[in-house]
């Protein structure tokens, strides 16, 4: 029971931190403010507290986005993005889920080594092993393809080592009841194992929205095709463009930014209880 001292300290913490967190919004403030005026009225107020403030909504409150959907293919881009990161959510959680359960579970020579392996990958660098991805996509004629562009990225050691820190501590007796049933490992780990870990689930799955949505590197090396293209190389093409205003500038960054504000805030408590639940037990 917290006593009146402690209960007023958490008060002087939260109203401080409250106010801390104004001050890393207001660009994202000033973004969302800005990207519904005109070139004009975002010059005329830049250094006042009006950059801070929206328009009246009016005729011309939407121009900058609408421009830019319909003038570009933007729409197709983001389109794009949720598409791949969908497969490689659905792939990630089932290939990578499925080598943290063995991992974790499943004895076989040199599995400690093999786990040694996978820490020692996470240090390394996507784009030291990139040349590599392409050189061997090139070579199977899977460029400018979508499967020349997920293959690479399903297996991810982080979310391996995240998924076997979490499958260390189911308990063995439910997979031997399961086994009395004649439930197959595999029918096992997909109606049982999965649902019990719903945390790390949703903690992968937003990891690898948040990397698939914030690529540029990768696509950029295997998308030729404009029909192919993600938000991100999307984005440099329009803001790169001469043509394209201030205010169009800052809608479209609005529109890559706010999806993935929107996402972290939903998980963030499932990110931090699957960060955190990779140190409950010693593996």
């Amino acid at each position: 029971m917290l006593t009146k001292k402690q209960k007023g300290i958490n008060w002087l913490l939260t109203v401080g931190l409250l106010i801390l967190s104004l001050f890393f919004l207001f660009p994202v403030v000033w973004m969302l403010a800005n990207s519904f005026k005109p070139d004009a009225a975002i010059t005329a107020d830049m250094n006042t507290v009006a950059a801070f403030i929206p328009p009246a909504p009016g005729g011309s409150f939407f121009d900058n986005y609408l421009s830019i959907l319909t003038n570009t293919n933007f729409l197709r881009y983001m389109v794009n993005t949720l598409f791949y990161a969908a497969i490689l959510i659905v792939c990630g959680v089932v290939v990578n889920g499925l080598a943290g359960y063995a991992l974790a579970k499943i004895h076989f020579p040199f599995r400690e080594r093999w786990v040694l392996l996978i820490l020692l990958l996470q240090i390394v660098p996507m784009e030291t092993i990139i040349t590599i991805h392409f050189l061997m996509i090139a070579r199977v004629g899977l460029l400018n393809t979508v499967v020349g562009y997920i293959l690479p990225m399903i297996v991810n050691p982080f979310n391996i080592f995240l998924f076997r820190q979490v499958f260390i501590n189911l308990p063995d007796d439910v997979y031997e009841a399961a086994q009395l049933d004649f439930c197959s490992p595999l029918k096992y780990f997909f109606t049982m194992v999965l649902p019990m870990s719903k945390t790390v689930v949703a903690t992968v799955s937003v990891f690898t929205f948040l990397n698939v949505w914030n690529d540029y590197l990768w696509p950029s090396l295997v998308f030729t095709s404009s029909n192919l293209l993600t938000a991100q190389i999307g984005l440099n093409s329009i803001t790169s463009n001469e043509n394209t205003t201030m205010g169009q500038t800052l809608a479209v960054i609005t529109m890559v930014t706010i999806p993935v504000i929107i996402i972290y805030s939903l998980f963030s408590k499932q990110i931090v209880e699957g960060v955190t639940s990779t140190g409950s037990k010693e593996g």
